[in-house]
């Protein structure tokens, strides 16, 4: 009978930093592949202030003797070419799916709240 290893694989770990943090990671192993992994245990998404390499600093301090190196993808899929801070990096995900970071423009059926609010007043009256 098999024993169940306790930790995470490379695999589990990459989407649980996806699910907590909004950007996806993948990392070169050090060392023996199969070793388990502790859990990515931070309850809240790093400060959107923070910069990448502050992120590796101190989110991924447990893990440094167990990786080569980690690879920080922007939402494209592209590797980052440069330190951004995560609050960008988190914007090109968004970016990636809808195109722009601009909020929509109104639309032309939409009446403003306010005007309307006055329309339903003149009629009460």
């Amino acid at each position: 009978m098999a024993t169940r290893r306790a930790g995470l694989t490379v695999t589990q770990l990459q989407e649980q930093i996806f699910a907590r943090e909004g950007f996806r990671v993948s990392f070169e192993r050090l060392g023996k592949s199969d070793a388990p992994l502790p859990p990515y245990d931070y309850p809240v998404m790093a400060p959107t202030g923070w910069k990448v390499s502050d992120w590796q600093r101190v989110r991924l301090a447990p893990y440094v003797l167990l990786f080569r190196g980690v690879t920080v993808f922007r939402g494209d899929d592209s590797p980052i070419p440069r330190d951004v801070k995560l609050g960008h990096l988190r914007d090109s995900y968004y970016e990636a799916t809808y195109g722009t970071l601009e909020p929509e423009p109104p639309r032309d059926n939409v009446v403003p709240f306010d005007s309307a609010k006055a329309r339903s007043r003149k009629r009460s009256e």
